[in-house]
């Protein structure tokens, strides 16, 4: 008796150790598999460094060209009838990086003229006193020069506009 309980304590060891050998294999096998398939991955999605720069290359914003100002000689409008402040001059440039533009702004310079008299025309100066009130009115007149360029030119952007002169009297 004592044999056989040896014999089966043999059996019990040889099976423990042989499932805890199995038990190993099998963890092992799973994170081989794992690392197989992740770097297969980062391999057909194109990882590694190469691919991280050329990201960054794409989503960086394109080069610009030089700057162009493109001077609106003065405005001398009279401000809306109710106001007590009868007139309002003003000069203005327009920044473009787009050469295209700068021909389209010289083109269409009597359309835009007209454009900005019009909307000058309609102004309170009681609104064009406040900082507030210059940035929503430089706001208007890109958006109208903006409209212009593409309507009737190439379509490209207006970066912005600069009063270099602004009286009310």
């Amino acid at each position: 008796m004592a044999d056989q309980k040896k014999a089966e304590e043999a059996e019990e060891n040889a099976e423990g150790k042989g499932s805890k050998k199995k038990l190993i294999f099998i963890i092992v096998g799973a994170f081989l598999l794992i690392g197989i398939s992740v770097g297969a991955t980062v391999m057909l999605l194109g990882g590694g460094s190469d691919s991280s720069e050329a990201i960054v290359e794409e989503t960086a914003e394109p080069e610009r060209g030089d700057p162009s100002y493109v001077e609106l000689k003065a405005f001398t409008v009279n401000l809306a009838p109710e106001d007590p402040v009868g007139f309002l001059q003003t000069q203005i440039q327009v920044l473009t990086y787009d050469d295209n533009v700068t021909a389209d702004l010289e083109k269409h310079k009597p359309l835009i003229r007209n454009n900005l008299t019009l909307l000058f025309g309609r102004q309170k100066s009681t609104d064009l006193r406040s900082p507030e009130g210059k940035q929503a009115l430089q706001q208007k007149v890109q958006e109208t020069i903006q409209s212009v360029i593409n309507k009737y030119g190439s379509g490209g952007e207006v970066e912005n506009i600069f009063f270099t002169n602004f009286v009310m009297q």
